[in-house]
């Protein structure tokens, strides 16, 4: 009878353990992060298929960012007033890289496994038609898309951060269990495209279209440790 009694206080205290982790917020930790605009920042994200550091370079509002105090880092980055688009007025009206899709590379890190799990995007909605979508792949895998965007029809221009849940197992195949039976390795980078997807507007041979100031990579940060396979049993 005490058997059971302590069995049943153990079962217990197991379901309201995992009843608080559900309440519970996930705080996931930053696995990369790169500031578009700013040249320190960019140089070790191999990007692709961006227009000029703006407002720098054709001038232009771009949702007040170059008298902006915040630009939405809960990180101690400073805001670098500057910003790039997807689509520049030199690219063609063509989804592909160097067209309408612009590509950054992040690195899942060397002495740790970063399980990515969440994707964190500030863009700016304004005069033209921001509508996007945004896509995901591991080094030399396909494209997974994740998540779209519809634009605010109105001319005001707002800064918006776009926070995209990703799913580890169409990224790094070691970061699904049981990684034992997985031949694999776990993958140093993942590579994020971000492709405008609204009409043309008629100041694009100027300034081009969707303003991205910058994005960051979250999820779980792991050891990398020693694989030891489980025995198995004939």
């Amino acid at each position: 009878m005490k058997k059971a009694i302590i069995a049943f206080i153990l079962i217990g205290g197991i379901f309201a353990g995992f009843s608080v982790l559900a309440k519970s917020p996930i705080s996931f930790k930053r696995i990369d992060f790169v500031n578009i605009g700013s040249p320190a920042s960019e140089a070790s994200h191999n990007l692709k298929g961006w227009g000029p550091i703006e407002p720098a370079t054709n001038g232009g509002n771009w949702g007040n960012i170059s008298n902006e105090a915040s630009c939405g880092l809960t990180s101690p980055e400073q805001c670098d007033k500057a910003l790039r688009v997807t689509y520049a007025s030199n690219e063609p009206d063509h989804p592909v890289i160097n067209g309408r899709m612009a590509t950054v590379t992040f690195k899942l890190g060397k002495k740790y496994c970063g399980f990515p799990k969440e994707l964190k995007i500030r863009a700016l909605d304004g005069i033209a038609n921001d509508d996007f979508m945004v896509f995901v792949r591991r080094k030399g895998g396909k494209w997974h898309h994740v998540y779209t965007y519809i634009s605010d029809p109105s001319t005001e221009e707002v800064w918006k951060v776009h926070t995209i849940k990703l799913f580890p197992k169409n990224l790094c195949p070691c970061c699904v269990w049981p990684v034992h039976l997985k031949k694999c390795k776990c993958n140093a980078e993942i590579e994020v495209g971000i492709l405008a997807t609204g009409d043309t507007w008629n100041q694009h041979s100027t300034y081009g279209q969707l303003g991205i100031d910058w994005i960051e990579l979250l999820g779980w940060k792991r050891p990398i440790l020693p694989r030891i396979p489980f025995p198995i049993h004939q």
